[in-house]
Parts: C-alpha cells; structure tokens; sequence
C-alpha cells in the first residue's frame, strides 16, 4: 500500500455548514453569484465553467443552489432560506488557504464561527 499511495496527489477539501445566516443575503442570487465569483479570485485559481445558479422555489426548501468548476476541481454552494442554512464545498487539486476562505465566508455570511461546523477532509493516503 505504501507503493501505491506514494503516486497519490494530494487533495484539498474544505466543508463550511453554516446555520443562522444572513437571509436576506442567501435568499438573493445576485448574492450567491458574488460569492462563486470571488472564491476563486481568493485562492488563485481561474472559472471553467459557470457558475450556474437554480433557485428552488418549493416551499418546503426554499433556497439557492450554485456551482462552478474552476481550474483545480469545483465550488458548490446551497443555501435554504426558512432555515437560514448555507452550505460550502470546496475541492482542489491545488492548496489554497482554507483559512482566508473560512474567515470570508463568515463575514459574507454574517454568520458567527459558533454557527458553523467547517471539515477539512483527509484522505487515507494523507494519514
């Protein structure tokens, strides 16, 4: 196993839950759309494709949904405005500074770090 994971690139992965969130600034796609356009800015890495925004007007999950695949991998965001939730992905092939994204996201956000569960993924052949 040693053999195999010496071949391995190495993966950057962050999660960013986050409840009691601004709503009026997840309720608005203009918004979403600011935030999938700066991300990459942020972490030096360049837009492929997108972003691309759904709002989903069901009652029962009311939200916005934006994706983008940017040069190293892709940015997802979904937001629920009843519950005031918005949820961060980011994947990368390429390191960035997790950090100044985190710090980013609860500013924009208006969200307080006690508010939010952030998960930076480890891969088995990172142990």
């Amino acid at each position: 196993m040693k053999k195999e994971r010496k071949n391995l690139t190495k993966r950057y992965h962050i999660i960013f839950d986050a409840i009691g969130c601004d709503k009026k600034r997840i309720s608005d796609e203009q918004f979403v759309f600011k935030l999938l356009m700066e991300i990459p800015k942020m972490i030096g890495m360049k837009i492929l494709a997108g972003p691309n925004l759904i709002r989903d007007y069901n009652p029962d999950n009311l939200g916005i949904t934006g994706i983008e695949i940017i040069s190293f991998s892709h940015i997802s965001i979904h937001t629920f405005s009843s519950t005031r939730e918005a949820f961060v992905d980011i994947f990368s092939c390429k390191p960035f500074d997790q950090e100044k994204v985190r710090r980013y996201l609860y500013k924009e956000l208006k969200v307080s770090p006690k508010n939010v569960e952030t998960l930076t993924v480890k891969y088995p052949w990172e142990r």
